[in-house]
């Protein structure tokens, strides 16, 4: 585990330097996205590349560690925009309700039951 800086200077330039990693990473990814002109939004692309930036170990876990942990914190925030959106359009859902709740039962509960097999296998794998 990374050292914390122990100087309130050195702190606030891991993280200039850990946000300027991430939004470097997302403006790399929106720009993709225009120039493939892809139905992905640049936010999944970026994802996509910091995943496999810290997987081929260009990116380590410490380089990033303080400003992914604050967003990570307030990741409900991020939310209600998109249920903004979503409560302010209503009406193109008409005749669509039961569908769409539906779906997103189902959905949340394959996701759950995903991520908990998964977690599982990640825990014994770390026992063994």
């Amino acid at each position: 585990m990374k050292k914390q800086p122990e100087s309130g200077w050195m702190m606030l330039l891991t993280i200039v330097k850990e946000l300027a990693i991430i939004l470097a990473i997302y403006a790399l990814a929106e720009a993709l996205s225009h120039l493939l002109d892809t139905r992905f939004p640049g936010s999944v692309i970026g994802m996509l590349l910091l995943l496999a930036a810290l997987h081929l170990k260009w990116i380590k876990v410490d380089d990033i560690r303080y400003v992914s942990s604050f967003l990570l914190g307030y990741m409900p925030l991020f939310f209600i925009p998109a249920g903004v959106g979503v409560m302010a359009s209503y009406t193109l859902m008409e005749g669509f309700y039961l569908p769409v709740i539906v779906l997103t039962l189902v959905s949340t509960v394959i996701v759950m039951a995903v991520t908990g097999r998964l977690v599982q296998r990640l825990v014994q794998r770390e026992k063994a």
